[in-house]
């Protein structure tokens, strides 16, 4: 449901040696609102895990709009099974339920199922200007009707299909249909058999979101089809939403086992929706892709991040950051808060003990921009963890002074050897003699910025290196 979260995170008691100082002590003072759980991975390996206000590993939470992240991952299984395709339309789906000819069905049937992963349906649609609990927002008026398919599909138009992006939690409930009629599945059971069975997650709990707390809810859905819907209603364990966001941070592999097809992985995190095909927000860092959210985001050493992230009213969120390989999700009671979210957590407290992995994406040509025309070249061998470098130089009086940095990747860190080079006259069979001039360590910083350490008889610093070629990290669709 309310989906701005654009950066944080949460923890709980003595599960791992926690690396995050004062982060605990800061939700169980309530800085973040009412955190119930926070779980971080990066590499696969859980670093942090911790439980707040007696909530445990065991405990079911709903997850609100995550919701809509599972089901379209459900859709991408479809999909991948040759069951479902984008271009099929509502009226492909929908006709076996409503005649989609005729009165205000008529103008949906167009509608393809793209269109409604990336919330371009043009159907009219509020859930942001008012409280979820406001009869007057528009998902609380489709729970409280005796169809919820049919009353999102009898509303009035506001834009062709396609056209604009408007958030619409009605939109990711037509995806249960899409699942039934493509399956003979109900999306519980085709997640059971398809998603959760293979990543191990369970149990899990369908039901709407009651103030009174699990057991209290709506456990009956308004549909011809009594299927649950796929944009809102799922309970899950805060572990086992850490395995979607590993699935999706592995290309759509979870323990060797493929899922989903890369290409929707990266369809998903497409900015399908952006500032410049959308009045949803100005931001041009922001984006909508297969009901995945995404954002650059800067951390407090001004780094930057790609971020992608499903989330749900309450402040129920999945991060995912890619060039950290780093997974974080929280679940929480946040419906009535005010304060500092789960982003400002994750900016304010994981972020700042992290740093990217000396790795493959680091080849390519940098240089420090102080001493522009001057750099360096580097490449990484992930099979055998070695970095070799070369820096080709000169002195104030034009002799060349040419370097070999040469070295393993330990803890993140390029440790190298530096030579300084003598001999090899061009196309000749002259020697090079490789004498010993120092040491340095290259240290990541982001995926465009690291340092590289020098220490040596003649200087000992420290110089800050840009990339001036090569890719870390491309973003899906960019």
């Amino acid at each position: 449901m309310k989906q701005f979260l654009f950066l944080v995170l949460l923890i709980a008691p003595n599960v791992f040696a926690q690396p995050f100082d004062g982060l605990s002590e800061a939700i169980q003072r309530g800085d973040f609102g009412n955190i119930k759980a926070v779980v971080v991975s990066r590499h696969g390996e859980i670093v942090y895990e911790n439980y707040f206000r007696g909530t445990s590993a065991d405990d079911l939470h709903q997850v609100q709009s995550v919701t809509k992240s599972v089901g379209s991952a459900l859709v991408g299984i479809a999909h991948r099974k040759g069951a479902l395709q984008l271009d099929q339309n509502l009226g492909d789906h929908f006709s076996g339920l409503y005649d989609m000819t005729q009165g205000a069905f008529q103008d949906k049937a167009a509608i393809t199922v793209e269109q409604v992963l990336a919330h371009r349906l043009g159907i009219e649609w509020d859930e942001e200007s008012t409280d979820y609990r406001n009869v007057l927002n528009s998902t609380n008026q489709m729970i409280n009707s005796p169809d919820w398919y049919e009353h999102v599909l009898t509303r009035p138009m506001a834009t062709q299909p396609g056209a604009n992006f408007r958030y619409s939690s009605g939109a990711s409930t037509l995806m249960s249909r899409f699942i039934r009629s493509a399956t003979g599945l109900g999306p519980d059971e085709f997640a059971a058999q398809e998603l959760f069975g293979p990543l191990g997650i369970g149990p899990v709990r369908w039901e709407l979101y009651s103030e009174q707390g699990q057991g209290t809810g709506v456990t009956t859905w308004s549909n011809p089809d009594g299927d649950p819907p796929l944009g809102f209603g799922l309970w899950l364990r805060a572990r086992d939403m850490l395995k979607i966001g590993e699935l999706y941070l592995n290309g759509g592999v979870y323990n060797g086992r493929r899922l989903l097809d890369k290409s929707w992985v990266d369809a998903s995190w497409t900015r399908h929706s952006h500032a410049a095909n959308s009045d949803y927000s100005s931001s041009l860092d922001w984006g909508y892709g297969y009901q995945w959210w995404m954002i650059k985001l800067d951390d407090l050493s001004d780094r930057s991040w790609h971020m992608f992230f499903a989330s749900g009213w309450g402040s129920q969120v999945i991060f995912v950051l890619p060039e950290l390989n780093l997974v974080m999700v929280t679940t929480a009671d946040n419906y009535d808060h005010n304060g500092a979210d789960v982003d400002a957590m994750l900016v304010g407290h994981i972020l700042p003990a992290l740093s990217p992995v000396m790795d493959s994406r680091f080849d390519g040509a940098w240089y420090n921009p102080d001493t522009s025309g001057q750099g360096l070249s580097m490449e990484v061998r992930d099979e055998r963890g070695d970095v070799v470098s070369f820096w080709y130089t000169y002195t104030e009086t034009g002799e060349k002074r040419w370097f070999l940095l040469q070295g393993m990747v330990q803890n993140g860190i390029g440790e190298v050897v530096i030579y300084e080079t003598e001999g090899g006259i061009f196309l000749q069979s002259d020697p090079v003699a490789l004498n010993q001039w120092g040491t340095g360590r290259f240290i990541p910083v982001d995926c465009d910025h690291m340092d590289l350490e020098i220490e040596s008889s003649e200087v000992n610093t420290t110089i800050p290196l840009t990339r001036l070629s090569g890719v870390c990290y491309k973003p899906p669709g960019s």
